[in-house]
């Protein structure tokens, strides 16, 4: 695959640090904070509000002429016999951690980019973005036999070496090795992630989430007990439904063609993956997360200022 037009500046195989900074000017017109409720991204699967920057309970104390009644708390208020009021204060920052897949599954894309692409591109404008708004922003970046954690910064200097990190673990991304089952490794990322982020994050998970299993969900619905979490779902059209014609697959070394392709074994596997997606949306769902669908086929800054418009 070699770079395109329609892709921009952006080579569609393999992301650069200097591509990764350069999105810095495309990240805007998105928030991760949205104004409206989890119910929105969801088609009103989940009443659940995220928690977003806003007012932070501060203290309770005597009420004053002049506040706001509908602060009064009213249990204190029967308890004393005499009116008290809620006291809030400004939320000042909520840490944003990235989980960037770099797993051997994402080096996949039929259409104008690769999953694993779409997710480098993703990592960038989450962090670029989150920085220009005065918050701190880590990452946890994986492939399928290591990891890195990068903690909470906000500087240009700390957003850089965190991308370097991303064009690292995507250099290394190779079509001559088979994609991995990562039942146990996105099992091992989510307890390590559960056992360093304490509470109050924005969580954003990044992954085609392939090989998923109840014991990694376990971990992901228990981090939301006291943090936020979304998931970035990156996916590719032919994940979904495979095409009628002759297959021609290549690691732009060997090619092989896959033909009569039986309308059978195509049904089978768009059946398979809708019903997989639609159970995990549920799932997910339950816990007040949003699953957002990021595809291959176009720019990652384009999507998310679709799917997170800053109102």
């Amino acid at each position: 695959m070699k770079k395109i037009d329609k892709n921009g500046d952006l080579n569609p195989v393999n992301v650069t640090l200097n591509e990764l900074h350069g999105l810095q000017f495309e990240a805007s017109g998105f928030s991760f904070l949205p104004k409206y409720k989890v119910q929105s991204l969801l088609a009103g699967r989940h009443k659940s509000a995220m928690r977003g920057r806003g007012l932070d309970f501060k203290e309770v104390r005597a009420y004053v002429a002049g506040d706001d009644i509908r602060n009064i708390d009213w249990k204190v208020t029967a308890r004393t016999q005499k009116t008290h009021t809620k006291v809030f204060s400004e939320e000042r920052e909520r840490p944003v951690l990235l989980v960037v897949d770099q797993s051997s599954s994402m080096f996949f894309g039929t259409q104008q980019f690769l999953k694993s692409t779409i997710s480098a591109h993703l990592c960038a404008l989450g962090a670029w973005r989150t920085v220009e708004v005065g918050d701190r922003v880590g990452a946890f970046v994986f492939n399928d036999t290591e990891y890195q954690q990068i903690r909470p910064q906000r500087s240009t200097t700390a957003i850089l070496q965190m991308l370097k990190t991303v064009e690292v673990y995507n250099q290394k991304l190779s079509a001559e090795e088979a994609p991995k089952s990562k039942t146990a490794l996105l099992e091992s990322v989510f307890q390590k992630i559960r056992s360093s982020v304490n509470h109050d994050y924005l969580i954003i998970i990044i992954s085609d989430l392939r090989g998923i299993s109840d014991k990694s969900l376990h971990h992901i619905f228990n981090l939301k007990r006291h943090n936020d979490v979304m998931v970035f779902h990156v996916e590719d059209e032919w994940e979904k439904d495979l095409p009628m014609t002759t297959l021609s697959l290549s690691n732009s070394e060997k090619q092989v063609s896959i033909s009569n392709l039986m309308k059978k074994e195509r049904d089978r596997q768009s059946k398979s993956f809708a019903n997989d997606k639609e159970l995990l949306t549920d799932q997910f769902a339950e816990y007040g997360i949003p699953l957002l669908t990021f595809t291959t086929s176009e720019r990652a800054s384009a999507q998310v200022r679709t799917l997170l418009k800053d109102h």
